[in-house]
């Protein structure tokens, strides 16, 4: 009988931890959500401190680029703080170069087919791009100088890094991360689905939300990339410049094919 009672006693032991090492996920997710807003909202405040019109009257990189400089600094200082007092591998270093190289290759590829397909859709429906800013050496030199050297380190280390590396910490205990063949596992999940919000506009005062659906859903599926990438290769490396080459395939094409019709 008393065999019996501390069978019971155990199980109910193991049901409670698996109950709080849930909670305690559930909240992992939520302030990592609130960070990301956090960190995001603090770059466009520092951003719009500054007068651009000297070197970009258009507005269509100097601001963006202070946002994601300063984003990505918070981002890091919260990565140094939980890499020192958790002993997380974040993945700065090369890690794996082969599984890093493959990825950026045939993602690089997959983007430029995707972009080029999509362009040559809209170009025979005329529905060419219209750009609010004349093509010129320093608006094409900036937003794709943005693209390549900001969007990737900075995006990927608060929404790939930061996410990835505190929920799979959580997470290391579970044998059963992954799922079906896909591979994919729950924190690259979330990470994709916080990236895909993060793409959501919103404001207090006055309150307004706005959203783009297929917006939404192309962050999605690049999180998912971007983050296979970075747990298989074990670097942050490789993600960034996936993230940063399809954003630059991505406007580039859209200068070209505009330049040329």
């Amino acid at each position: 009988m008393s065999a019996q009672i501390e069978s019971h006693q155990g199980d109910r032991k193991m049901t409670k931890s698996k109950s709080n090492q849930k909670g305690l996920y559930v909240a992992a997710v939520a302030l990592i959500l609130i960070f990301q807003q956090f960190a995001s909202k603090v770059g466009n405040l520092v951003a719009g401190c500054f007068d651009y019109k000297a070197i970009d009257e258009y507005g269509i990189f100097a601001h963006v680029s202070v946002h994601h400089i300063v984003q990505l600094l918070i981002a890091l200082l919260a990565i140094s703080i939980l890499a020192k007092k958790l002993k997380i591998d974040f993945g700065f270093g090369l890690g794996n170069k082969k599984t890093g190289t493959k990825y950026v290759l045939w993602f690089t590829a997959a983007v430029f087919g995707f972009t080029a397909i999509t362009y040559a859709v809209r170009y025979f429906g005329n529905q060419i791009i219209q750009y609010d800013y004349p093509l010129n050496a320093k608006n094409v030199l900036g937003t794709l100088g943005f693209q390549l050297l900001l969007s990737g380190p900075s995006e990927e280390v608060l929404f790939r890094a930061l996410p990835i590396g505190v929920l799979a910490f959580l997470n290391e205990s579970n044998k059963e991360r992954r799922f079906t063949k896909l591979n994919i596992s729950l924190e690259v999940i979330i990470a994709a689905v916080l990236f895909s919000i993060a793409h959501i506009k919103w404001t207090v005062s006055p309150f307004s939300i706005s959203m783009n659906i297929l917006q939404l859903i192309y962050c999605f599926v690049l999180g998912i990339a971007d983050g296979k990438a970075y747990q298989e290769s074990g670097s942050v490396i490789y993600p960034m410049m996936m993230h940063s080459i399809s954003n630059v395939i991505t406007v580039g094409l859209g200068y070209i094919l505009t330049i040329i019709v």
